[in-house]
């Protein structure tokens, strides 16, 4: 196999280009009209009810204007606020140390800014939701981190926490049970991903607010004035070093690592043999199927026979 599953973008104009690490992510979690579904995730990680977040969600920042589209050197992160609780939005490809690396930047970075700006509040925390497009950890949707002590007993910071959600379970269990076997935040992550537009209808279908959001990804895949990375240039340069850091360190490991790394293949090869076999029945085309699995049409279109 040689991409694994979700690692392959479309290159097809007329499907849907919505993948997590897309700036399509920041714009529909912006749109007023994503506003309760935000909510809703947002409920599983807070004290908050759904309904309350939606009467309270302010955004801290908000996107460029439009007209700054081109100019790629003044971007914004994703900031919400509710109450006092202040919640880093991140959307994540991969694990590799530069992104975590960024990731625990600005985290760090807000929560030095709410205690230098004074603006304490009872129980009010400071948090990063990250929407994890590959699997860090293990099949938990959802995954709190917080700083404790070396036995996991005592916590040092309650207020400071950062959460993973795992992106490639609900998608997996998508195309192997169907739409029938998702809760209703499983068919929001899994509308994220996918990008078949027969398929983004069918899994909304019979709830407005899902048949919101289909609408919303429709719209912007029209839209070529999609904007949203970062402070391009220092960011990028910073990176640079960090990936090539942790280049140099993992070729002292590549031959300790190789066994492992030929199982793991060997295992995702043939789950997304299983979920090509699955997208198959559901009549859905080989380039789609490629795309999403990783396989070749030639690996694919054994499977027919």
């Amino acid at each position: 196999m040689s991409k694994s599953l979700n690692q392959v973008k479309s290159k097809d104009p007329d499907k849907l280009m919505n993948s997590m690490f897309d700036p399509i992510f920041k714009s529909i979690v912006q749109n007023p009209d994503f506003r309760k579904l935000l909510s809703l995730i947002i409920s599983h990680v807070t004290i908050y009810s759904p309904g309350y977040i939606y009467e309270n969600l302010v955004f801290a920042n908000a996107e460029l204007p439009v007209e700054k589209y081109k100019e790629r050197k003044k971007i914004t992160d994703l900031i919400v606020k509710v109450e006092g609780t202040i919640i880093n939005i991140e959307a994540n490809r991969s694990a590799k140390a530069s992104m975590v690396a960024k990731n625990n930047l600005y985290h760090h970075k807000i929560a030095y800014d709410r205690y230098l700006s004074g603006s304490l509040v009872d129980n009010s925390e400071v948090f990063q939701l990250n929407f994890n497009v590959v699997n860090r950890f293990d099949d938990r949707l959802f995954i709190e981190f917080c700083m404790k002590d070396d036995t996991g007993k005592f916590t040092d910071e309650e207020n400071f926490k950062r959460i993973h959600i795992n992106m490639v379970k609900p998608l997996e269990k998508y195309y192997t049970n169907g739409k029938g076997s998702l809760s209703k935040l499983e068919k929001i992550l899994v509308m994220f991903q996918i990008t078949s537009r027969k398929a983004l209808r069918d899994i909304s279908k019979g709830d407005e607010e899902l048949e919101s959001m289909a609408n919303i990804i429709e719209d912007l895949n029209e839209d070529e004035h999609i904007i949203g990375l970062y402070d391009k240039d220092k960011m990028d340069e910073w990176m640079k070093k960090i990936d090539h850091a942790e280049a140099v360190k993992e070729g002292h490991a590549e031959g300790l690592e190789q066994g492992l790394k030929e199982g793991l293949e060997q295992g995702l090869n043939k789950k997304a043999l299983e979920i090509a076999k699955n997208m198959l029945k559901e009549k859905m085309s080989l380039s789609d199927i490629a795309r999403l699995t990783g396989l070749t049409e030639e690996e694919i279109k054994k499977l027919e026979n």
